[in-house]
């Protein structure tokens, strides 16, 4: 923790290396948690930030870029979550959504903005829509805007539609559950097919969308399935008698919130191996894995849940996001130089 007055004393390196708490830390679940649970109220399910703010999350992957910081202002203590962003040569610290008072107070929250902004400890900041109007008041101009930063779906909601008949039948979903070598499993121990179907998935990134956007230590951790001991971590795992067609993992916050950590199918393994499957199920799993999810997530009194993010989320799975896996989806505004600025 940092007093309010010291934060005119230091660097925002200094603030980030020796005050900011890495949120894997042994107190952060307490504070990240009041965090989001207070975004949550605030400004409904577009507040809650993404999986890689969570405290569990980093029990996967420790990643250090993202910190939490505590400010303390008399005898309330103010909660900010910093982002260290590197672009090439540009280094900088950013604020990711306004700060929270644990007392609820918004004068102290403001103080804090200001502390941070003004002795240029943060030089940019990330808001959803309902923190815009704060920030342009304060003379920030719009930066960058992410207009696929998450897609949300309300459980409850959503699964009511999936359910129907209708639905079930128009994706074939009635089809394969009647398919008896197509089974599904919420796994309790590693399974050497997650290893299969993720290393077809690196290849296929590399090799065929050859994109830059894929986390090797990430994509490690889910093959070791290094998570095994907490309760948080859900792999779901689909076969084709003894072929491996898909393979999803849920991370579940407070047995409430749900975000999607990984979805992959057969079509990537189609580029590691040649399958005997039916192209019925090469067609309908997808919706089929998407069903059978949700299904568990429903039953076991999950609300909320998300999926993707504003760099990993490829242009051709948009429309899919939106009709068949999720209901809405939102963005986030990134804001930076001062209006007036050059």
């Amino acid at each position: 923790m940092i007093a309010i007055n010291e934060l005119s004393k230091i660097s925002d390196t200094d603030l980030f290396l020796t005050h900011a708490t890495r949120l894997s830390g042994f107190n952060s679940k307490e504070y990240i948690d009041y965090f989001n649970n207070e975004r949550r109220e605030r400004y409904g399910h577009t507040g809650v930030l993404p999986a890689e703010y969570f405290h569990e999350f980093h029990l996967i992957k420790n990643e250090w870029q993202r910190k939490i910081l505590l400010v303390r202002v008399e005898d309330d203590t103010v909660l900010v979550v910093l982002k260290h962003v590197q672009m090439f040569e540009n280094i900088y610290k950013r604020l990711e959504g306004l700060p929270i008072s644990m007392s609820g107070n918004k004068d102290n929250e403001n103080l804090v903005f200001d502390a941070l902004t003004q002795n240029d400890l943060v030089k940019k900041i990330l808001v959803i829509e309902p923190e815009c109007e704060y920030i342009e008041q304060k003379g920030y101009a719009l930066d960058t805007e992410f207009k696929t930063y998450n897609y949300y779906s309300h459980i409850p909601t959503n699964f009511g539609k999936i359910s129907a008949n209708k639905w079930m039948h128009k994706k074939g979903v009635k089809r394969l559950l009647k398919e008896e070598e197509l089974t599904f499993e919420r796994l309790n121990a590693p399974d050497p097919d997650i290893y299969k179907i993720n290393k077809a998935f690196i290849k296929w990134k590399k090799e065929i969308e050859q994109s830059k956007w894929l986390s090797s230590t990430f994509s490690k951790a889910i093959s070791d399935c290094k998570f095994w001991w907490h309760d948080g971590i859900d792999y779901y795992i689909f076969k084709y008698g003894n072929v491996p067609v898909g393979l999803i993992v849920y991370l579940v916050i407070n047995e409430n919130i749900a975000f999607q950590l990984v979805n992959k199918g057969i079509d990537h393994l189609l580029f590691e191996e040649d399958v005997n499957v039916p192209d019925e199920v090469r067609k309908r799993i997808g919706a089929y894995m998407h069903y059978l999810t949700m299904k568990d997530l429903f039953e076991r009194g999950v609300i909320d849940c998300y999926a993707g993010g504003a760099m990993g989320t490829r242009k051709a799975s948009l429309g899919v996001h939106k009709m068949i896996m999720n209901d809405s989806y939102f963005g986030v505004k990134i804001y930076g130089r001062k209006l007036g600025n050059t």
